[in-house]
C-alpha cells in the first residue's frame, strides 16, 4: 500500500496533576498505572452501572500527564463525567479539539513540530501512525473517504458513535479484550464487567464480516430460519467487509436472500489478515 494520510477532527483531553494517575486507575476499565512514557491504550469510561460513557485511547506522555482522544463530539461527556467524581482530587481535566493526521502506511513521520503528538494506532494490522495536535500537515496524498472507510472495516476498530454506542454494554463491544483490564482493582462500572463476562460475554457481540455479497447497515443476518444478527455497517463495494452484531460463537451466516457471510471475532483479525495478505495491499 501507498502511504496515504487521513485527516480528522479529535477530541483531545490533557489530564495533568500529583493525582491524576491514581484517579484515572480508579476510573477508567484500563490499568493505567503500569504504563511507560509515551505508552497507549485504549480504554472504557463507564457508568456507575456499567454502561458505555466513552470509548478512547489513554497516552502517558510522562509522569502525572497523560492523553485521552476519542471522536470528535465525545470529549465533553468524558471531561464532565471525569469531573463529577474527581472531588478533591489533584488533577486538572482541559478539552481541545484538535486533528488527528492517521499515517496509513510505511512512512515513518519525521521532523515533526514539538507540540505534535505520535502515537501508534490501536488498529488491528501492522502498525500506523497517529498525528495529534492543535494544527497538524505531513507531506502525503489525501486517502478518498470510501478507501480510507474499506482499510477501517478490514484492518480497524468499531468507532465510537457509528458502530459503538454510548449507553451500550461494554461486553457487547468485541473490544473487551484490547481496553478492560480484568486484573485491576475496583473502577468505575466493574461489577458489570465482571458480571457479563463469568456468564461468557454479551447476548451479540460486534464481529468483523465478510462476504461476496452486498451488504447494508440495518440487514439482518440468519442461520437457518433464526434471525441471530444484524449488519451495522460495511463497504459499499465488493469485496464487502464491514462489522455486524452476531449472537454467539457463530462463524457463518447469511442474509434473507442467502449468499454466505464470514464471521470473525476481533480479537482473531489480526492473524486472519496476515493469512490473507490483506495487510499491505
Amino acid at each position: 500500500m501507498t502511504s496515504m494520510k487521513w485527516a480528522i477532527e479529535r477530541d483531545a483531553i490533557t489530564v495533568q496533576g500529583l493525582e491524576a494517575e491514581s484517579y484515572l486507575h480508579s476510573q477508567l476499565s484500563q490499568n493505567i498505572d503500569d504504563m511507560e512514557d509515551a505508552e497507549s491504550r485504549l480504554s472504557f469510561l463507564l457508568e456507575p452501572k456499567g454502561n458505555i460513557e466513552g470509548f478512547f485511547r489513554v497516552t502517558k506522555r510522562e509522569e502525572g500527564h497523560f492523553l485521552l482522544d476519542t471522536n470528535a463530539g465525545y470529549g465533553a461527556s468524558l471531561v464532565s463525567s471525569l469531573e463529577r467524581f474527581k472531588l478533591r482530587t489533584k488533577a486538572d481535566f482541559d478539552l481541545h479539539n484538535w486533528t488527528m493526521v492517521s499515517v496509513l502506511g510505511e512512512d515513518t513521520p519525521r521532523d515533526l513540530a514539538p507540540e505534535v503528538l505520535s502515537v501508534a494506532s490501536p488498529w488491528l494490522c501492522e502498525s500506523y501512525t497517529d498525528l495529534l495536535g492543535d494544527a497538524v500537515d505531513i507531506d502525503l496524498p489525501l486517502c478518498a473517504e470510501e478507501e480510507y472507510e474499506s482499510l477501517r472495516f478490514r484492518c480497524g476498530l468499531p468507532t465510537i458513535g457509528k458502530e459503538l454506542q454510548v449507553g451500550g454494554i461494554p461486553n457487547e463491544s468485541g473490544l473487551v479484550h484490547l481496553a478492560v483490564s480484568f486484573d485491576k482493582g475496583c473502577y468505575r462500572g466493574q461489577e458489570l464487567v465482571e458480571r457479563i463476562s463469568a456468564r461468557g460475554g454479551g447476548r451479540r457481540i460486534i464481529r468483523r464480516i465478510c462476504s461476496d455479497i452486498a451488504l447494508v447497515s440495518g440487514q439482518d443476518l440468519f442461520v437457518a430460519s433464526e434471525c441471530v444478527g444484524q449488519v451495522l455497517s460495511a463497504t459499499t463495494a465488493a469485496p464487502y467487509v464491514g462489522f455486524a452484531s452476531v449472537s454467539g460463537d457463530i462463524t457463518e451466516t447469511t442474509t434473507d436472500v442467502g449468499g454466505k457471510i464470514s464471521v470473525v471475532p476481533l480479537e482473531k483479525v489480526l492473524d486472519l489478515q496476515n493469512r490473507s495478505g490483506l495487510i499491505g495491499e
